[in-house]
C-alpha cells in the first residue's frame, strides 16, 4: 500500500525582515490568506469585522433605568443581568461592569448603615454620660467613677461585667 504524501506548500511571501512566511499557502495559490493579492478585499472585511467586534459595548439607549435602594434590588438586578447574558441580550462585558458597580453600591450601603449605627450608639453613650458621671465618649470609666457608680447602683463597671 502506497503512502500518501500531504501537500503542504508554504507561502512564498517574504516578511519585513526578509524571512519567508511560514503559513500554509491557500489551495490553488502560492500565498497564504494574509499575502495573497486576490484575497485583499476579504482581508479588509475580516479586519473591519475584528474592529467592530472590539468596540465598546453599551446597552440600548431605550433600556429602562434601574432604581437600586437596597440589597434586594441589587440581587434582582444581578439576577436579571445574568439571565440577559445567558440569552445573549447583553454583552458579558456590560454585565461585568454592572456586577462591579453593584458590588461598590453594596459596600457603600453597608458603610452608610455602619455610620448610622455608630451615630445612634454615640447618641446613646452621650445620653448615658450625662446620667453617669465620668463616662467618656469612648465608654470608659475611671476607677473612682466605677466605685462611685457601684455604691450608688447607677451602672456596672468593667469589673462587674
Amino acid at each position: 500500500m502506497a503512502k500518501r504524501k500531504a501537500v503542504n506548500k508554504s507561502c512564498k511571501a517574504r516578511k519585513w525582515d526578509e524571512s519567508r512566511c511560514q503559513a500554509a499557502a491557500l489551495p490553488g495559490s502560492d500565498f497564504c490568506f494574509f499575502h495573497d493579492p486576490s484575497q485583499a478585499a476579504a482581508r479588509r472585511e475580516a479586519q473591519a469585522l475584528g474592529g467592530r467586534q472590539n468596540r465598546r459595548k453599551m446597552l440600548d439607549a431605550d433600556a429602562p433605568d434601574v432604581k437600586v435602594e437596597d440589597c434586594r434590588d441589587v440581587v434582582s438586578l444581578m439576577s436579571e443581568t445574568i439571565n440577559q447574558v445567558r440569552k445573549g441580550v447583553i454583552d458579558p462585558r456590560v454585565a461585568n461592569a454592572v456586577g462591579y458597580l453593584a458590588n461598590i453600591l453594596i459596600k457603600a450601603m453597608e458603610q452608610g448603615q455602619l455610620e448610622s449605627r455608630i451615630e445612634t450608639l454615640e447618641l446613646l453613650v452621650k445620653g448615658r454620660s450625662q446620667a453617669t458621671p465620668g463616662l467618656t465618649m469612648e465608654g470608659e470609666l475611671t476607677d473612682a467613677d466605677i466605685r462611685t457608680t457601684k455604691a450608688s447602683g447607677q451602672a456596672r463597671g468593667p469589673a462587674d461585667a
